[in-house]
């Protein structure tokens, strides 16, 4: 499987939503989580269908 590669404020960015999401309803930052989960595989199973930058795979959302 293709391995994926984060900018360095993506942890950050994920930490942030998921206590966001927390806060607005308990579980649901760990339904955000498993939504991300979800695509990260997609991406890594099918990553022909996502736009590329070079040699990157862009993932735009």
């Amino acid at each position: 499987m293709l391995p994926l590669t984060f900018h360095p404020d993506v942890q950050i960015e994920i930490k942030y939503s998921f206590e966001r999401y927390q806060e607005q309803s308990k579980g649901l930052g760990y339904e955000f989580i498993n939504e991300l989960e979800e695509s990260f595989e997609s991406i890594q199973s099918l990553p022909s269908a996502w736009p590329k930058r070079g040699n990157f795979i862009a993932v735009l959302y």
